[in-house]
Order: structure tokens, then sequence, then C-alpha cells
């Protein structure tokens, strides 16, 4: 029904975006990482998902087509509902989710809340067969999950770990140098 929505942000709350279009404010349930990326006043643009049941209506928003056909792929499974698919997408980025995937690999996905070890192997055996591969890692590379769990080792909350390399640009390589950009993000 609707397939995107432009306008300016009036308000950010826990996890979603108020969005002033045509003299109308939506509310949009956003990844946390958006909401970690944008500020009040800035316009945007989203691709929209409307989620009714019959006591329900809520509109859900990202900033990539890629973000919202993962999504679907994520509800379409039985006992995934939009905010436990919203959780994994808040959990980690799309290219580490379907490396997660691909190499089954369910430790990602049993951190978002709600789910537990039989439904990320559910998704798992649901998406493996649907997701583009993934290009694997190479020699020496680092994942940024070990970024995350040293973090988590120094004391931070697994959201606040999340966040902070979120905001590590993607051309800082190797563990240490991510390890030591989200240190930096964090001590802002």
């Amino acid at each position: 029904m609707f397939y995107s929505l432009k306008g300016k942000i009036k308000y950010k709350g826990e996890n979603f975006l108020a969005i002033e279009s045509g003299d109308i404010g939506w509310q949009i349930f956003v990844p946390h990482f958006l909401l970690d990326q944008v500020k009040t006043g800035q316009a945007l643009e989203v691709y929209t998902y409307l989620y009714s049941r019959e006591d329900t209506i809520e509109l859900y928003g990202f900033t990539k087509l890629e973000e919202l056909d993962f999504f679907k792929q994520l509800i379409a499974i039985s006992g995934i509902g939009p905010k436990s698919a919203m959780g994994v997408l808040s959990e980690a980025k799309l290219k580490d989710l379907k490396r997660a995937i691909s190499r089954e690999d369910p430790s990602v996905l049993t951190k978002v809340s709600g789910i537990g070890q039989r439904t990320a192997e559910r998704i798992i055996v649901e998406l493996k067969s649907k997701i583009q591969p993934v290009p694997g890692q190479k020699v020496g590379e680092e994942r940024d999950e070990d970024v995350v769990d040293a973090l988590i080792g120094l004391g931070y909350k697994i959201a606040e770990a999340r966040r902070a390399l979120r905001q590590v640009p993607e051309d800082v390589k190797g563990t240490q140098e991510r390890l030591k950009a989200s240190l930096k993000v964090l001590s802002r």
C-alpha cells in the first residue's frame, strides 16, 4: 500500500521516528542504528512496510530496499513478528546477518531479545536458500562480532557496543583498529 515516505523528522522516540510529510505526522518504527544516524529537523526518505492486524496498524521504515526485503523475509517466518524482525535488523549490519545465516551461525541472532536457539535455527533454515550469497571473509580479516565481544568484555552493554561499531567507517580494517575506533566513539 505505502511504498515510501519522504519528509522531515519531527521527533525521535525510543524505537521510532515521527516524520512530517504533507502536513501529516507519521510514526515509523525504524532500526536502532537509523535512530543513531539521524537528527530532528533532517529530511529523510524511508521505504515502508504497513503491518496491519485487527488490533494494530504500524508502519516500519528502512533507508535501503535491501533492508526492507530482508525484513519481509523475516516476518514471513512463523513466529517472527515485526518487532522481532526489527530487533534482528538492529542487532548487526545486514551483511553480517546474511553472512551468519549463510554460515549457519545462530550466535548473532540469539543476541536479540526474544529469539532463542530454536528460533535462530529456524531463521537460518528458512532464509539460507533465499539470501544472496555473501562473499567470505578474507584471510586475516576479522569479524565485527569479535569487536562487540571485546567491548562487552570491557563492561559495555551490547547495544552500546553495536551502536559504536556502526559509527566506525568501513575502511577501518582489523579487529584492533575497529576496537580502537569504537572506543573513541564510546568516549565521546
